[in-house]
């Protein structure tokens, strides 16, 4: 499911979503899916703002611009880290 939404996105703006994010999130989101949907809800959703605050960050430091790339990646990680630690928290 999470790949399915990571390829529509990519679909969209091939620029904004890399194929390899999208092959990345079909074992992220396989990971996150085995604890259920509010785990694979939570682990998306902190990559999201992860890197919402990153680049944020980023264009405060004047480091970057709203056009400028930047690798979604380890955000997923994080965020599925996250995810993991709240699905075995609530178990």
């Amino acid at each position: 499911m999470l790949a399915a939404l990571y390829f529509v996105m990519f679909l969209i703006n091939p620029s904004g979503m890399g194929l390899g994010d999208v092959k990345l999130a079909l074992s992220v989101g396989a990971l996150l899916g085995w604890y259920g949907w509010p785990t694979l809800f939570l682990g998306t959703l902190v990559a999201f703002c992860l890197a919402a605050l990153y680049g944020v960050g980023l264009m405060i430091l004047r480091r970057a611009t709203r056009r400028s790339a930047i690798a979604f990646g380890p955000f997923m990680l994080l965020g599925a880290l996250a995810g993991v630690a709240f699905g075995a928290w609530t178990t």
